[in-house]
């Protein structure tokens, strides 16, 4: 997946050195580039396992490791790491885990990292294991078909989720081999929802699917008006990013608790007004908010939008992690912190936290939080750790027994599935045989004419969808389809200035299919942009205008008079060069 490859390398200089514009996605791509190395460096490299925080003595953090596996995929598929050598990483960090000292198949909080063995006394945690297992089920859908998707179900597979319920409807919280079953249990609003969603799962001790039922019983809300939420106690930020950094609940309304992206984007909202409103503090004066688990002045502390709940100390990793809830918030937070980057950026990004009252800023980077900010900014600019994880089929089965209802959810998602585009404006939808304004195909280089051809065919989602078989296997080749978005006989355009996304639904008929798509207008404006992995089930691809890129022989798209769309295979880029994709309802939101 290389959607901002292009992009990626203008933005980063030699060296990493400072940005030369205060562009906000530079510095955002700058800093996921940054944050994803740790990763790579702050581990031991012979086992996989990942240090907790920048301390020479710190321990291992399991949860950081299964954010590193997913952080370390990102790295790969935007080539700042060499594919193949965090491949190999993966598959000796799994190999690791699989001969870990382990109590049905959970692990110890902390360990290690040289020896792998339980750290401290530490207990062994549901939360952790599963924050271990969806980096390692990401890592293998990433790298399907592979010893690393082996490993990672194996993993999964022999984790006991119904003995650590200890006999109830709840998960309980910890193990301990000197005492056992710790007296708490996850009730109440939190990061737990991934965990439950796995628990469910699971295709070998499942815990019973009523059990999220009495889950969600247990939550109380917080805040009043537009800002009522479900809430955790603490109201620390990454209760409401975790389980969201890879579970894409936009589309899923549950039955009581409703939808738990819009609950995670209200929480945050309620976080900056509750910043916004305490004068107490100079870092919240200075329009900084972003309250969550970080270390403070005076020790670690859950920070969080409650009476007592500050002390002026916020966290960028919060700020960042909220991108996909609060984009423009997000982004205004993000440009004061690079306007104090001397004092708030380092070796793998922004600080873990920093207290402008007390002059202090935190001098170690947290495994967990660095992890935090790569996989949320992903998720914001190219949805890659949702589209991924939401493939798992244990995740897809979990989803299926809860049964939440459909938003506007793509058809993957679900087989029964009706695909909703009231959201967007639809410019072609394929009813007309020759399209609303006109179709056709082309060839160049060393393919020929017969390489390509397209026609529109019925089918039961769309009513009727755009089939293109494409054939660019000799060295040299490329072709592809065009559709008029408006009458160029007639001197017509398509004005989408009034939108921010380009969108379609799209399907191929082998995995990991990719495609060039550009748009075009009148004065000589072409830009592009590549989808990459296409599945063989349907997909709602959105692509933000923002995210095009202009060749440089031609001037930027004029998206007020747009005229073609362009669908391109090429044999220098294209991973399937035989092959059919579908393509249903293009249009603009």
């Amino acid at each position: 997946m290389k959607k901002l490859m292009i992009l990626f390398a203008v933005v980063f200089l030699i060296g990493g050195s400072v940005l030369a514009q205060t562009n906000v996605q530079d510095i955002l791509i700058k800093n996921e580039r940054d944050a994803s190395l740790y990763f790579w460096n702050e581990v031991n490299p012979a086992n996989g396992l990942v240090r907790d925080r920048t301390t020479w003595d710190s321990p291992s953090s399991i949860a950081a490791v299964g954010f590193g596996l997913t952080s370390l995929c990102i790295a790969a598929d935007h080539g700042w790491l060499p594919k193949d050598a965090v491949y190999n990483r993966i598959l000796t960090t799994l190999e690791y885990f699989k001969s870990l000292p382990n109590e049905h198949g959970f692990y110890y909080h902390f360990l290690n990292l040289w020896t792998g063995q339980r750290f401290n006394g530490s207990e062994v945690s549901p939360i952790d294991t599963t924050l271990f297992i969806a980096g390692a089920l990401f890592a293998g859908q990433y790298f399907k078909g592979t010893e690393v998707q082996t490993l990672a179900d194996e993993l999964y597979e022999r984790i006991d989720w119904q003995w650590m319920t200890n006999n109830t409807v709840y998960i309980n919280m910890a193990w301990y081999p000197e005492r056992g079953f710790s007296g708490s249990y996850w009730t109440g609003y939190s990061e737990a929802a991934i965990m439950y969603i796995l628990a469910i799962g699971s295709p070998t001790y499942p815990i019973s699917p009523q059990d999220w039922g009495y889950w969600i019983a247990s939550w109380s809300k917080n805040g009043s008006g537009d800002l009522a939420h479900w809430a955790t106690s603490d109201e620390s930020l990454f209760t409401y990013q975790y389980s969201q950094a890879y579970i894409d609940f936009k589309y899923l309304d549950f039955k009581y608790v409703g939808n738990l992206w819009d609950n995670s984007k209200k929480a945050i909202e309620y976080d900056i007004n509750f910043c916004n409103q305490d004068a107490n503090y100079k870092t919240f004066k200075d329009g900084f908010w972003g309250l969550s688990a970080c270390d403070g002045p005076n020790g670690y502390s859950a920070y969080g939008a409650i009476l007592g709940g500050t002390d002026g100390t916020v966290a960028p990793y919060a700020i960042i992690g909220s991108l996909p809830f609060t984009p423009n918030r997000s982004k205004e937070a993000v440009l004061k912190m690079w306007n104090l980057r001397n004092e708030l950026y380092g070796r793998y990004g922004f600080v873990d936290a920093f207290n402008l009252d007390q002059n202090w800023r935190d001098f170690d980077y947290i495994g967990i939080d660095v992890g935090t900010e790569v996989l949320m900014t992903e998720d914001y600019y190219t949805g890659m750790v949702w589209k991924y994880f939401m493939q798992v089929p244990y995740v897809q089965k979990a989803i299926s027994l809860i049964g939440p209802k459909q938003i506007s959810a793509p058809a993957s998602q679900t087989s029964n599935a009706q695909v909703s585009t009231s959201n967007y404006k639809v410019v072609e939808n394929f009813s007309s045989p020759y399209g609303e304004y006109g179709l056709g195909v082309w060839n160049g280089g060393t393919a020929p004419a017969t390489s390509i051809n397209a026609k529109i065919i019925s089918d039961p989602t769309f009513g009727h969808v755009w089939q293109i078989n494409y054939n660019v296997e000799t060295a040299g080749a490329y072709n592809g389809t065009w559709l008029d978005l408006a009458n160029a006989n007639l001197g017509q355009t398509f004005n989408a200035s009034s939108y921010s996304n380009l969108v379609f639904y799209v399907k191929g008929d082998s995995e990991s299919m990719n495609f060039k798509i550009e748009l075009k207008s009148p004065n000589n404006g072409s830009e592009y942009f590549y989808v990459t992995g296409v599945t063989k089930n349907w997909e709602k691809i959105v692509i933000p205008f923002k995210n095009f890129t202009k060749y440089s022989w031609t001037e930027p798209v004029d998206f007020s008079k747009l005229t073609q769309m362009t669908f391109v295979f090429e044999n220098n880029v294209d991973t399937v060069k035989n092959g059919t994709i579908y393509v249903g309802d293009i249009g603009f939101e």
